[in-house]
């Protein structure tokens, strides 16, 4: 693969550091996967480099938990734009994940190298934490190659340039996507496909052979919440948006850049239906959360999490259940994931503690308030990455107050 950047930090670069997730995956003792997601016993994930150039020289690379180092023999200087080649394989483990493949159906979250972040602070470097989402990345151009079976269907929220069939059943597609945090893939064996229109977005449902009223509640209920979104916050940045069921364990939901992956469960009629709605509102909102304006979501999970719930249950709100208000549970913020310690502490802190700072935020400043709070966070960090601090002058500008005693509640 190649990476083509520039270095807009503000001094030379020695070495770049890339995020290699599948190597979360490697070791039986470290993987994030729960052990019920190997449904045929342990089976390894990784991702090797075999060979890297940096500008058209090699580059010495070495492995840091789930990160890479490229060093490089002459520097990078400022504003100098750069080539990266990269030379490299990811063995998908066979497992009911978000990296990961069962029953004819591949979940490729996350699959590549990517590279990491440099800001003020530093490099960002990835690490391996078994919950919640490592990740902190810039937006980027992707014109990506993949060849599959022509049986399978390939799921992609990019834009489709060509695809070639060969004569022994492969087929080779070439996509393009643009301004995008991440790019995700999935392929699907005897799915079906089904879709609709949301002012302009295609919507693409790919469901197994589910109840055909959950999955038209699904795509209806993703199509309506793009709506609603963009109504309060502002326009979604894409033209397709896609919803993968698959088989994921520890997660009921992922979001990438213009696709979400729904698990298994979520399909069942025992999973219930407003759960269901605020499930797939809560991975919609992460296209305005997450995919648009940006988080460190390895030191600031709340950021994206947060906002995600509570825009969820506007949604379900204004458009489906009268009367649901956010659940009220005051904590301290300014926890990573390193220092949350378990699943259950991030979602204390994340969701829970994250959708009730904006409750009560929306409590004392007002619904309007609020919604131009977010119509300006957007319209500033969109396609770029926010800091709770960026958040914090936004808020307080907008309310014409420092509010001292309310984020001290929150960040303590």
């Amino acid at each position: 693969s190649l990476i083509n950047s520039t270095n807009t930090t503000n001094e030379d670069l020695n070495e770049i550091w890339l995020t290699t997730y599948p190597n979360a995956m490697r070791d039986k003792s470290t993987t994030p996967a729960p052990a019920n997601a190997y449904y045929a016993g342990f089976d390894p994930g990784y991702l090797e480099i075999n060979r890297a150039m940096v500008n058209n020289q090699p580059a010495t690379y070495s492995y840091q938990d789930i990160s890479a180092k490229l060093q490089l023999d002459a520097p990078i200087t400022k504003n100098e734009a750069f080539t990266i080649g990269l030379e490299w394989k990811v063995k998908i483990p066979r497992a009911a994940y978000r990296l990961g493949g069962q029953d004819g159906v591949i979940l490729l979250g996350n699959f590549y190298p990517q590279i990491n972040v440099k800001d003020a602070r530093g490099w960002h470097i990835s690490e391996n934490i078994k919950f919640g989402d490592p990740f902190f990345s810039q937006v980027a151009d992707y014109v990506v190659a993949i060849q599959i079976p022509e049986a399978y269907q390939l799921a992609t929220a990019g834009e489709i340039l060509s695809i070639e069939a060969d004569d022994i059943g492969w087929q080779r597609i070439i996509i393009k996507a643009n301004q995008v945090r991440d790019f995700a893939l999935a392929a699907t064996l005897h799915y079906k496909t089904t879709s609709t229109n949301a002012n302009g977005i295609e919507v693409e449902g790919f469901f197994r052979d589910n109840n055909p009223e959950t999955d038209a509640s699904v795509l209806e209920r993703a199509a309506a919440a793009l709506q609603y979104y963009g109504s309060a916050f502002g326009s979604f940045s894409d033209s397709k948006f896609v919803i993968v069921q698959g088989p994921m364990q520890g997660f009921q939901g992922m979001e990438y850049s213009g696709m979400i992956f729904l698990s298994d469960e979520a399909f069942q009629p025992s999973y219930g239906d407003e759960r269901l709605a605020f499930l797939v509102a809560h991975e919609v909102a992460h296209q305005w959360w997450y995919n648009m304006v940006g988080n460190d979501q390895l030191n600031e999970p709340w950021l994206d999490e947060g906002l995600a719930s509570w825009s969820a249950r506007q949604y379900l709100k204004r458009v489906e259940f009268d009367g649901q208000d956010s659940p009220g549970n005051t904590t301290n913020l300014s926890r990573s994931l390193q220092e949350m310690g378990s699943k259950g502490h991030y979602y204390d802190v994340a969701y829970s503690g994250g959708e009730a700072f904006w409750a009560q935020l929306e409590q004392d400043q007002g619904e309007e308030k609020l919604l131009s709070i977010l119509r300006r966070y957007l319209s500033e960090f969109k396609h770029h990455t926010a800091s709770t601090d960026d958040l914090r002058r936004i808020i307080e500008e907008e309310c014409r107050d420092p509010l001292h005693s309310f984020f001290e509640l929150w960040f303590n």
